[in-house]
Formats: C-alpha cells, structure tokens, sequence
C-alpha cells in the first residue's frame, strides 16, 4: 500500500475517534468537568495557604492552572485507551488488523485522534485566563498550545501501549491507576518543585508530565521553559515511536 493510501487511512480513523467523541457527551464532561471541579476547590482553599511562598505574587489559582490543563490530557488518554479495548472486543480492531491497512496508519490514526480531543478539552481551561487577572501575550498562548499539544501525544501515545497488552478495562483502569496518577501528582501540579524534599523533588525533576506541565506554566507566568518544552517534545517523540512499534509487533495475540 502506498504512504498517500496509509495517511488517508490515518485520516478516516481519526476522524472516527473524533465523531465517536462527540457523541458521547459523559465523556466530555468527565475529562473537563472533573478537572475543573478539582482547579476551584483546590484555587480556593488553598488560595491564601501558599502565599506569599513559596509561589510570591503568582495566585495559588494560577500556578495550578497548566497541572489541571495537564490533568484533563491523562484523562483524555485514559478514555482514548479505552476504546482499543472496545474496538477489540466489539470484533472492529480484529478487522483492520487482517485488512491491507498497514498497523503504523491505524496506530497514527488512533493517535491523532485521541491526542486532538485531549488537546481541545485542556485548550478550554485557557478561558479562564481573564478571571485570573493573566494577559500573556499571543506568542505565550502560542507556546502554551504547543506544549499542550506535546503533552496531547505523549500522554494519548503511553495510553495506547499500555491499552494494546490488555483484554479488560478492569486491568488496564488498574495498571492507569497505577502508573497515571503518581506521574500527574509528581508532575508539579499542586506544588512547586523548589518547596518539596529533596528525594521527591529529585523525582519530579525526571518525570515527564513535570516537563510538560512547566512548559506550559513557563510561558504563562514568565518562568523559564525552553528546556521543559524541549524534554516535552523528546517525551512526545518517544511515546509515539513505542506506540507504533507496539501496534507493529506482528506476534500480538487478539481476542
């Protein structure tokens, strides 16, 4: 099959990730509505607890902010997972797989995909950049977006390799569990890395949803973030090669 005839089967199924998102309204408001039900409670009672440290001038609101952004990208992914394990139950994943569509073109499609509706439900959260008394510029939403959109296919590509070794939702909610939300309560969402011990700042420092989460946090409040978008885009990178190797491995037992 040709590269032109691979990428517009990339196409036709992100465009079925997307069309089966919307119409699924539960979904929508879980990945959006808890995130944002966690960024009020947490801005408001925590609001005067960190300040003036260790966050200075900065809102406890607005440092929180790019972690709930972060929060609603895992959330995201776990759905997306999600539905490989449908699709290989429903009979449908069986039957792409047996189809001269090549296993990359399926794994970019899911990919894309999930990484679009996770990055257009965290794109949302900026909305409430003027009820924080936050202008950035367009150049630092645009940074923003980017490194959203990094942490979009990173997060969505893990998910994916870890969905495609699992039969169950039980065991692959289990092993998401597990692994998703340490990296996002390490990722510097609640608190600054500078106020936390050494050894868990030390794990902070390597866990890629710090990364990610600093990349967008840089722009937004003037901090540096060069580096973390850098690191952010190497995570990126590195997911969506193991999911396509992953998709690729030709001895995967199905159903």
């Amino acid at each position: 099959m040709s590269p032109v005839a691979g990428w517009r089967i990339v196409w036709v199924i992100g465009r079925r990730e997307l069309i089966r998102f919307v119409r699924q309204p539960a979904r929508i408001a879980a990945a959006i509505g808890t995130p944002c039900l966690l960024w009020l409670f947490l801005a408001s009672g925590f609001a005067e607890a960190l300040r003036p440290e260790p966050l200075g001038q900065v809102s406890y609101a607005a440092f929180l902010l790019p972690g709930m952004m972060t929060l609603i990208t895992v959330f995201a992914a776990i759905f997306s997972s999600i539905s490989i394990i449908e699709d290989r139950n429903g009979g449908w994943l069986q039957s792409v797989l047996v189809s001269p569509a090549p296993r990359w073109a399926f794994a970019f499609g899911k990919l894309c995909g999930g990484a679009v509706i996770a990055w257009g439900q965290a794109a949302l959260l900026l909305g409430v950049l003027p009820l924080l008394d936050l202008r950035p510029g367009l150049d630092a939403v645009f940074i923003m977006l980017a490194a959203l959109m990094l942490t979009s296919i990173g997060m969505t590509a893990l998910g994916l390799s870890i969905a495609w070794w699992h039969e169950t939702t039980g065991g692959f909610h289990a092993v998401m569990n597990l692994l998703f939300l340490p990296l996002w309560l390490l990722s510097g969402a609640f608190f600054p890395a500078a106020g936390a011990t050494s050894w868990l700042a030390g794990l902070m420092a390597i866990n890629p949803l710090s990364w990610c989460t600093q990349a967008m946090r840089g722009p937004l409040l003037g901090e540096p973030w060069a580096l973390s978008f850098a690191l952010a885009g190497g995570f990126a990178a590195a997911m969506c090669a193991v999911a396509v190797s992953v998709v690729a491995y030709p001895r995967r037992r199905l159903g």
